[in-house]
C-alpha cells in the first residue's frame, strides 16, 4: 500500500470514529429561551452641560409597567466622548422617598463583574438577576462613580426622583432627603432601560413623542404621565402589554433640537427607541407640535410644512410595519395662547389642522387616538381646556394626562389578548 493511500485510509477511519462518537453522545441541552420585555425606558439625549461628579452615589427612582420575576438593566453612554466607568450598581424595591426595602437589594453585574466601563456611544446590558416585582412597582437603581465623570448622556424629564449622596452608598437603606444640584437640573444620567422576564405582559407598547408624552408639568414622582395611566388601564382590563415611555422633551419629528436637550429628531431616533426594543409589538406616535413651534435651528426661520410632517409620519408607519409592529397615531393637541414667545401663530394653527385632518382620514396607521378632541375646549376648540392646563396653554396637567389616557379605546388592543391566548396554548401543548 502506498504511503499516500495509507494516509487517506487513516484520515477516513478517524472521521468515522469521530462521527460514531457524536452519534452515541447524548444531545446537548439547549439553554431555555428567555423573553425579555422593556418595562421602563428613558430615551437618552445629550445634556449640553459641562457638569462633572465624582465619589458620588445617584439613586434613581423609576416606576415600571409590567411586573416579573427577573430583571436586567440597560445603561447608556450614547453621547459620551470618553469611556464611562460606573463602579457599583444596585437595584431594590423602593419603600418610600429614597428608602429601599433592604431585603430586596441586589448587586447588578456585567459578565459576572461588579461595575462596567462603557465605550463612547455604546450601551451596556447587565446580567439577569432574580427580583420579584409587581406591575407598576417603584424601584430604586443606585449607581456609584469614584473618578471625575462628566454627565453627558441624560434624560431630561425626571418622572420619578433622583437622590444623591457622597461616597459609595449604593446599598444604604436610605439617602439624605435633600437633593444635591449636580448641574443637570431635573435630568438623570445613564440609566436607559429596565427589562423583565417571567411576566404575563410578554410584548411591549411603546409611546413615542415629545414632552407631552414624557411628562412635562405633571406632579413629580406620581406615575401620572398618560403612558403610565394607560398602562394601569390595560393591566386592570387584563390586556397583557407593557407600556414604556419613549418621549423626549422638546423633541421634533424632522430635525434635531434647537437646544441639545431636545434630543435627536423623531425620525432619527425611531429605530433606537422603538424598533430596536425587545419584543415590541406596537407604538403610539404623538409628535409634531414642536415642529410647528420651534424653528429648524438657532437663528433660523426654517419651519417645516404640513406636507413635510405628513411625509415623516408616513415614513414611521412604513418602518413600523416593515418590522411587524402595529402603529397608532395621535392628533396634535391645541396650543393657541401658549406662553412661549413665537411658538403659536394662526398660520401654524392652519398647519396643525391640516395634519390632524390627514391623521383622522388616512389608512396607513392601525388606529387613531384623537387627543385633540379629548383635551380641547368645546367653546374655543383651538385652546386646551383650563382644567387640563398646566398653566402654559400647551402641556396637560395630571387631569389632562388622565383624560388623554382615558380617551384611548382599549378595544384597539384586543389583538394582544388573542396573541397571548395563542402563546399560552402553544406552551401548554408543548408540555
Amino acid at each position: 500500500m502506498s504511503e499516500a493511500r495509507a494516509m487517506r485510509l487513516k484520515s477516513l477511519l478517524a472521521t468515522i470514529t469521530v462521527a460514531a462518537a457524536l452519534i452515541a453522545a447524548p444531545a446537548l441541552a439547549k439553554a431555555p429561551h428567555v423573553a425579555w420585555v422593556p418595562t421602563w425606558y428613558a430615551a437618552p439625549e445629550p445634556s449640553g452641560s459641562a457638569a462633572v461628579i465624582s465619589d458620588m452615589t445617584l439613586r434613581q427612582i423609576v416606576r415600571v409597567s409590567a411586573g416579573g420575576s427577573s430583571v436586567r438593566l440597560r445603561l447608556s453612554n450614547a453621547y459620551g466622548s470618553a469611556p464611562l466607568r460606573i463602579d457599583d450598581i444596585r437595584i431594590a424595591r423602593r419603600d418610600s422617598g429614597s428608602r429601599i426595602d433592604p431585603a430586596t437589594d441586589k448587586a447588578v453585574t456585567f459578565s459576572s463583574h461588579a461595575g462596567i466601563t462603557i465605550a463612547p456611544g455604546a450601551y451596556a446590558l447587565s446580567d439577569p438577576l432574580p427580583l420579584e416585582i409587581s406591575a407598576h412597582a417603584a424601584l430604586a437603581v443606585s449607581l456609584y462613580v469614584s473618578a471625575p465623570t462628566p454627565l453627558l448622556t441624560v434624560h431630561d424629564i425626571q418622572r420619578g426622583a433622583l437622590y444623591t449622596a457622597p461616597g459609595n452608598q449604593t446599598s444604604a437603606a436610605d439617602l439624605p432627603d435633600t437633593k444635591t444640584d449636580i448641574g443637570i437640573g431635573s435630568a438623570f444620567p445613564w440609566l436607559a432601560e429596565i427589562e423583565v422576564s417571567g411576566t404575563k405582559a410578554d410584548t411591549a407598547l411603546i409611546t413615542f413623542g415629545n414632552s407631552i408624552t414624557d411628562g412635562y408639568g405633571i406632579t413629580p414622582d406620581s406615575g401620572a404621565t398618560w403612558p403610565e395611566l394607560l398602562s394601569r388601564r390595560l393591566h386592570d382590563a387584563g390586556i397583557p402589554l407593557s407600556v414604556v415611555n419613549a418621549g423626549l422633551s422638546g423633541n421634533r419629528l424632522l430635525h434635531h433640537g434647537t437646544w441639545a436637550r431636545f434630543g435627536d429628531g423623531g425620525l432619527a431616533r425611531f429605530d433606537r427607541d422603538v424598533l430596536a426594543q425587545p419584543n415590541a409589538a406596537a407604538v403610539i406616535v404623538l409628535i409634531g407640535i414642536n415642529d410647528l413651534g420651534h424653528a429648524q435651528g438657532p437663528g433660523s426661520a426654517g419651519y417645516v410644512s404640513a406636507e413635510d410632517m405628513i411625509a415623516g409620519l408616513k415614513q414611521m408607519a412604513e418602518r413600523a410595519h416593515e418590522r411587524g409592529l402595529r402603529i397608532y397615531a395621535g392628533t396634535l393637541l391645541p396650543f393657541e395662547g401658549t406662553v412661549f414667545e413665537g411658538y403659536y401663530s394662526p398660520e401654524k394653527e392652519t398647519r396643525r389642522q391640516a395634519i390632524n385632518t390627514w391623521i383622522r382620514g388616512q389608512s396607513l396607521f392601525d388606529g387613531v387616538f384623537d387627543f385633540d378632541t379629548a383635551t380641547r375646549m368645546s367653546e374655543a376648540p383651538l385652546r386646551l381646556r383650563p382644567e387640563f392646563d398646566v398653566g402654559d396653554h400647551l402641556h396637560p396637567n395630571d387631569t389632562g394626562t388622565a383624560a388623554m389616557a382615558g380617551s384611548i379605546p382599549l378595544s384597539a388592543f384586543d389583538w394582544a389578548k388573542k396573541s397571548s391566548l395563542v402563546r399560552d396554548r402553544i406552551v401548554s401543548d408543548g408540555k
